[in-house]
């Protein structure tokens, strides 16, 4: 732990060790409190709890926009705001309730073709990720995986899950028989049909996982497991008794190493998602349902995928007058 924290984040950090937190989310957070903390300092000349339990609605704005004129995006600004979020209820401060209404309200960067993955981009990564690494004098761990990376693409891609929602997926979650992907958060149900070609990838990675290492059906045990790309091993967490998860990193690198694979710009998972969106809101689907079918936490986030598309749109009828002159 970071012992230059002022006590009051110090108390905080504590209760996520005493909760069980990974070492790797820990560090996440010190980092992301590293950055308020920085601000603080900077802001208030002050980073006592004082100063902090004093800071109201005008502050926190200051604070996100600070971040945004950073360059961090709006994904980022979120997750900042979140652990904020956090820190503030864990002393009972009530600008808590506000944060997250603060970082919504940010001017968000407008979508561009680069965020979007094209369907001939898309067709040659998958033939990618399904191709053996050719090695002669080693095993390569990546062929252990193909069956759980293509998946995993996939999910991303069709549905426009999140690495988050894939790290978090459980036995409960999915229906091998139905071939049901269920989500439930809060009061919201989600569900997906999964197509064959999918959920055969699903069925070949896990029955790919030693019987005893492998996630036991209708449990909290996670549908992705780690694995250890020394030892060629899925992992156990043997103080819970249950199969370690893939980390939310895990999914990102992956999908960063495939893609350098074979282009130069950076497709990542949220570039799959993106298309995702895009594709069901080209679809015709009412606002409402592409809110729900993809969680997004405000209308602004929306409206950037429905301005591309109209942006688009409105080209392709330019191209098409031009081409009648």
């Amino acid at each position: 732990m970071n012992l230059l924290f002022p006590e009051y984040v110090q108390a905080y950090i504590e209760n996520l060790i005493d909760s069980g937190k990974s070492k790797l989310t820990l560090k996440q957070y010190e980092s992301d409190l590293k950055k308020f903390i920085n601000w603080l300092e900077k802001e208030k000349n002050s980073t006592d709890f004082e100063t902090f339990a004093s800071l109201q609605a005008e502050d926190i704005r200051s604070y996100f926009l600070f971040l945004h004129n950073q360059g961090l995006s709006q994904a980022t600004i979120r997750r900042l705001a979140s652990v904020l979020s956090r820190l503030m209820k864990f002393h009972l401060l009530t600008a808590a309730e506000e944060i997250h209404k603060l970082s919504e309200a940010l001017p968000m960067r407008s979508l561009t073709e680069n965020d979007f993955i094209t369907a001939e981009e898309y067709k040659r990564f998958l033939e990618t990720l399904k191709t053996k690494d050719a090695e002669l004098t080693k095993k390569s761990a990546r062929n252990y995986l193909l069956d759980r990376n293509i998946a995993i693409v996939q999910l991303i891609r069709i549905f426009g899950l999140t690495p988050q929602e894939i790290h978090n997926l459980t036995m409960k979650n999915i229906n091998f028989a139905q071939k049901e992907l269920i989500l439930q958060e809060n009061e919201t149900t989600r569900k997906f049909i999964i197509e064959e070609d999918i959920m055969g990838h699903i069925r070949n990675y896990f029955f790919s996982i030693p019987p005893l290492f492998r996630p036991k059906y209708h449990t909290l045990d996670p549908l992705f497991v780690a694995f250890n790309n020394i030892s060629y091993s899925f992992q156990y967490d043997y103080d819970i008794q249950r199969p370690k998860v893939l980390s939310v990193r895990a999914i990102q690198e992956m999908i960063k190493d495939e893609v350098r694979k074979i282009y130069s710009r950076q497709i990542s998972a949220a570039t799959l998602r993106n298309t995702a969106i895009l594709d069901y809101i080209k679809e015709g689907h009412q606002d409402e349902q592409v809110m729900k079918r993809f969680a997004l936490t405000s209308e602004a986030a929306l409206r950037r995928y429905k301005q591309f598309n109209k942006t688009v749109f409105a080209a392709k009828e330019i191209n098409k007058g031009n081409r009648h002159d």
